[in-house]
């Protein structure tokens, strides 16, 4: 019986190929299921934009400070004090829900690459006849733990970036659009009454 030689490219370092795009959306497969599976759920849930509302309070103490107004100042504390207990709620949730991606992933990727380890002959082979390959067991645990680490890590900042980055844009437009309005004041009213005369 032949033994088979090591796959090709043994060795060889991982590229950002085609390949890789394609292994990467079959383990996406794997991961999220469906739309409505527990981790496709849990994925959603990291949404968040309160946390970007506390950086607005420090502006508005200018105002109440400079107005010497202690009711405003009172309401203004008590709106910070809530908005940074939420923030730090969020943040806990968050991280909690990432722990959770984390355990459940590794889960299902686990189970589903034991299910094609333990199809066939391939344990047989790659223990017995395969020089090549060290201890696929742990070599399945390891990899698929520092995987689902890692995309756990980075769920709720790819999640969260686009949100920002749009919430921001549209907060920039709305400022230049209220100094439009301000630096075109003056003609803007001697245009309306040229019209009226």
């Amino acid at each position: 019986m032949a033994v088979p030689g090591p796959a090709a490219g043994a060795g060889a370092r991982p590229k950002l190929d085609l390949q890789f795009l394609q292994r990467f959306l079959q383990i996406q497969k794997v991961l999220f299921p469906s739309w409505s599976s527990q981790n496709a759920l849990m994925f959603l849930t990291l949404l968040q934009l309160v946390i970007y509302q506390v950086g607005l309070i420090p502006s508005q103490y200018y105002g109440v400070l400079g107005n010497k107004d202690l009711d405003g100042f009172k309401t203004l504390t008590f709106l910070a004090v809530v908005l940074i207990i939420l923030n730090s709620m969020l943040k806990s949730f968050d991280q909690f829900t990432c722990n959770l991606l984390y355990v459940s992933w590794r889960k299902d990727l686990t189970e589903h690459l034991h299910r094609f380890y333990f199809q066939g002959r391939v344990y047989y082979t790659l223990n017995v006849l395969r020089d090549d390959v060290d201890n696929p067991d742990q070599r399945i645990s390891q990899d698929v733990e520092r995987f689902c680490r890692q995309l756990s890590s980075m769920a709720s900042k790819l999640i969260i970036s686009p949100f920002t980055l749009l919430y921001y844009t549209y907060q920039c437009f709305q400022r230049f659009k209220h100094m439009q309005i301000r630096v075109n004041a003056e003609p803007a009213a001697f245009f309306s009454r040229h019209q009226h005369i």
